[in-house]
């Protein structure tokens, strides 16, 4: 991922490699260069509005992962229905609470202002490098404009978009990272439902602290590689970290082919699973859930 962890002695042998197939390209490219060589970047997510657990279970099997040359296989976002429309009003989320809203960009292009009707700070492309929707998570909502988390640096930076620029959908998914205990939990509609035990950062290259979401969901070329069968990379970045492996140091959640890691402080500040639980994990989390990396 652009600049997720490496596990030392990892399978792409060199970090040299992955810049140089795929400097500045993300998360997606660090996970093909680290693959053997397949420089075609893993196709993002693409939205099917409604489509739940049960459809995704109802849908024919995904092709296997792509083979050098090829490119990887777009995967379908497990998305809730797109309510409330773009001109509602939902009542203003916290990302701790129970559920919460995320916004999918409508359009190529999103222009990012500091203020409601303030002066435009950035213009953000859609899909992002990997293929996946650009998605935001809501802060909140102010007539006409939505403040939302934006996936950049610093951590935690928000921004202003134009409802009108982007669709609205409830997340009723959240997940807490507690690092100390090396446990992920799940919650729905702000209850617990399932516990994941979890490998994090090392002491100097920890898994940053904070409040995020999860912005694409990535099949590796490998499944059997350092990163497992899937990746979500999270809107965060290390602090300690600027680029890695030609990207930029962006947090992910994702496999491992090594599960005596889990558990430990072991990564470069990605946050490890087993295999079998990051694959149940994108069978029901969509894009834009949030996460809350705590101590």
């Amino acid at each position: 991922m652009a600049r997720t962890e490496m596990p030392a002695g990892g399978p792409c042998g060199v970090l040299r490699r992955a810049a140089r197939c795929v400097a500045g390209a993300g998360l997606a490219a660090v996970l093909v260069a680290c693959s053997g060589g397949v420089r075609t970047p893993v196709a993002g997510v693409r939205p099917t509005p409604g489509a739940g657990a049960a459809a995704a279970s109802a849908a024919a099997p995904l092709p296997s992962p792509a083979s050098p040359g090829r490119p990887a296989t777009k995967l379908p976002v497990r998305t809730p229905s797109p309510r409330p429309r773009p001109n509602a009003q939902p009542a203003p989320p916290s990302i701790a609470s129970a559920t919460a809203y995320a916004a999918r960009a409508n359009h190529s292009k999103v222009t990012v202002h500091a203020s409601p009707d303030g002066p435009v700070t950035r213009t953000l492309a859609n899909p992002i490098p990997s293929g996946a929707p650009l998605t935001f998570l809501l802060a909140r909502r102010s007539g006409d404009w939505l403040k939302v988390y934006l996936p950049q640096r610093p951590n935690g930076s928000t921004g202003w978009v134009r409802a009108s620029d982007v669709r609205l959908y409830l997340v009723p998914y959240r997940l807490d990272v507690l690092r100390s205990e090396h446990t992920l939990r799940v919650y729905r509609s702000g209850r617990l439902v399932h516990s994941y035990p979890i490998g994090v950062g090392t002491g100097s290259t920890p898994t940053p602290g904070g409040r995020f979401y999860l912005k694409e969901l990535i099949r590796t070329p490998n499944p059997g590689g350092a990163y497992g069968p899937y990746a979500y990379g999270l809107s965060g970045f290390s602090n300690v970290l600027t680029s890695f492996g030609g990207g930029d140091g962006v947090i992910g959640l994702h496999g491992t082919n090594d599960p005596s890691s889990v558990g430990r402080d072991v990564s470069h500040g990605c946050i490890r699973l087993r295999n079998s639980d990051i694959t149940a994990l994108t069978l029901v989390l969509p894009l834009g859930t949030p996460v809350r990396i705590l101590a």
